[in-house]
């Protein structure tokens, strides 16, 4: 899904839906950290939660050099479909560019219930260095 639809069905479900707890929040947090660490693609992951509804669960990882950027979307994208998000709803969208993947996303728990959004950003480890110093 492209961003821009993705961002109009995610104002749609904040339209309708309430934002998780900080228990629910701390959930997801969890685990997609404990996935993508688990993965060995990663050379360091930080996943928090946050007060904004666009991103009320934040991902910054820094990926081994060895990776693709297109393999890292991929790894990143099943994650949340596979292992993250509720399965009533759910929507999200890849951005891939050189040393560069985002996956932005929304899942909803039932009918009456509340959504959850996550941001990930994901750079080359290379690039990740390069920007710090």
């Amino acid at each position: 899904m492209n961003l821009i639809d993705f961002q109009k069905l995610r104002s749609g479900l904040q339209a309708n839906a309430h934002p998780g707890s900080r228990f629910e929040l701390n959930a997801v947090e969890n685990s997609f950290r404990d996935v993508l660490r688990a993965s060995g693609a990663f050379e360091d992951v930080e996943v928090e939660h946050t007060d904004d509804p666009d991103r009320l669960v934040i991902a910054l990882c820094t990926f081994k050099a060895e990776y693709d950027e297109r393999g890292i979307a991929d790894l990143v994208a099943a994650t949340w479909r596979e292992r993250i998000r509720y399965t009533y709803w759910d929507a999200s969208a890849v951005l891939v560019e050189d040393d560069h993947v985002e996956l932005q996303a929304a899942t909803r728990h039932s009918h009456t219930g509340h959504y959850v959004t996550l941001h990930v950003v994901a750079q080359k480890a290379e690039q990740a260095a390069l920007l710090a110093g």
